[in-house]
C-alpha cells in the first residue's frame, strides 16, 4: 500500500531512491546482516571485511533511500532495519521484506550469517563474563546508582496478588526474589551469568518454590503460557536485541498474563557502557512501546521516576492479548 503521507512526487522518488539503493551487492549484504538486530559500523566492517570508509558510504545511502535507520549510543552509532509500527507502512519496508525472503539467493550469505552469529555470541560471552566478575557486588552496584527499592515497589504493586508462577528474567543474585515469593507459589529466576545463579541459589536454591535456570534471557527454558507474570528489572539494556527477548516473554506469558518492565530512560552516560555493560544507553518510550505492539503486548500504563541521581527511571506494564485483567495489590518495600 503507498504511503499515502506524501504527495505522488515525493512516493515516486521514495520509489526510485530505494530500488536504487539495493541496486548494490553489499548494500543487499547489509539489509541482511541489519535484518539480526543493530550492529555499529565496525561490526558490520568485521563481518564484510571490507574499509570503514567504503562501509559508511554505503549505509548512507542506505539511510538516505530510507531503508535503514540509525541510533547513536554515547559514541557508537548502531545501525538497524527501521520498525514499521514507528515509520508507517512504506515501499523501502516492503522492498526489504521481499528482498530479504530471497536471502539464500544472495551471495556470501552463508559466510555473513555466520559471522553475525560470531558478533553475537562474543557479545554475549562479554557480557558473562562481565556479569560473574561483578556479580558478588551487583546488588550494592545497583544501590548507588540506580535506586532499585523505588522501581522494585513499583513492581510489587503492578503484580497480581495470587500468582502461581512469576518469572524474573535476569535475576541477578536474586534480589527481588524475597518479595516475588509474596506474590506467586512459585518463582522461577534466569540468569545468563553462571556466577549470578550460583550466587541465588546460595540463599534460595533449597527453597522448593524457588527455581534458578542459568540460561540466555533470548531463549528461556520454560514452556509456552506457563507463567502469570514476567519481571524484567534493570535487564533489557543489557541485551543485544531486545525484540528476540520481548518474543520470548510473550511465549511464555499465559494470555492476559501481565509483564513489568523497568528500564533507564534514553541518556548519554557512556560511563555507564564500562561500568555495567551496557549495550543499550537507556530507551525511548516510543521505541519500548513499538517493540512490545509488535510482540502483541500492548502497554498499559507507562511512567517516568525520577531519582537522587541524573537517571530516570522507564517503568511499562504490558499484558498479553488474551484472557481477563487480575487486579494488583499495593505493596511497599521497606
Amino acid at each position: 500500500m503507498p504511503n499515502q503521507t506524501l504527495n505522488p512526487q515525493a512516493r515516486a522518488q521514495e520509489l526510485l531512491s530505494a530500488s536504487k539503493a539495493v541496486s548494490d551487492e553489499t548494500r543487499l549484504r547489509i539489509l541482511h546482516i541489519l535484518s539480526f538486530g543493530a550492529f555499529s559500523v565496525n561490526e558490520v566492517v568485521e563481518i564484510l571485511e571490507m574499509g570503514q570508509s567504503r562501509i559508511s558510504r554505503h549505509l548512507k545511502i542506505l539511510t538516505e533511500a530510507g531503508l535503514i535507520a540509525n541510533r547513536r549510543e554515547g559514541s557508537l552509532v548502531y545501525s538497524f532495519l527501521p520498525d514499521e509500527n514507528q515509520t508507517g507502512f512504506r515501499f523501502p519496508d516492503e522492498l526489504s521484506k521481499l528482498l530479504l525472503s530471497y536471502k539464500e539467493d544472495l551471495p556470501f550469505w552463508e559466510k555473513d550469517q555466520k559471522k553475525v552469529h560470531q558478533i553475537l555470541i562474543n557479545r554475549e560471552k562479554s557480557s558473562q563474563s562481565f556479569f560473574d566478575t561483578v556479580a558478588e557486588n551487583w546488588e550494592k552496584l545497583q544501590e548507588e546508582t540506580l535506586h532499585p527499592k523505588l522501581y522494585r515497589t513499583w513492581i510489587l504493586n503492578e503484580l497480581p496478588s495470587q500468582c502461581e508462577q512469576i518469572l524474573d528474567l535476569g535475576c541477578g543474585p536474586g534480589g527481588l526474589i524475597p518479595y516475588l515469593l509474596n506474590k506467586s507459589k512459585h518463582v522461577v529466576g534466569v540468569d545468563n551469568s553462571s556466577k549470578m545463579i550460583e550466587l541465588a541459589e546460595t540463599s534460595y536454591g533449597k527453597n522448593p518454590s524457588v527455581s534458578l535456570l542459568n540460561a540466555p534471557l533470548e531463549s528461556i527454558p520454560l514452556p509456552d503460557n506457563s507463567c502469570d507474570a514476567v519481571v524484567a528489572s534493570m535487564v533489557l539494556h543489557h541485551i543485544s536485541h531486545p525484540p528476540t527477548v520481548l518474543d520470548e516473554v510473550r511465549r511464555v506469558l499465559k494470555p492476559g498474563g501481565i509483564f513489568c518492565l523497568v528500564d533507564l530512560t534514553k541518556h548519554n552516560f557512556e560511563i555507564m557502557r564500562d561500568n555495567f555493560y551496557d549495550l543499550w544507553l537507556g530507551f525511548e518510550p516510543e521505541l519500548l512501546e513499538s517493540w512490545l505492539s509488535n510482540v502483541k503486548m500492548p502497554i498499559e500504563s507507562l511512567d517516568e521516576i525520577s531519582t537522587e541521581s541524573s537517571f530516570k527511571i522507564l517503568t511499562i506494564k504490558a499484558r498479553k492479548e488474551g484472557g481477563q485483567n487480575v487486579p494488583s495489590n499495593n505493596y511497599k518495600i521497606g
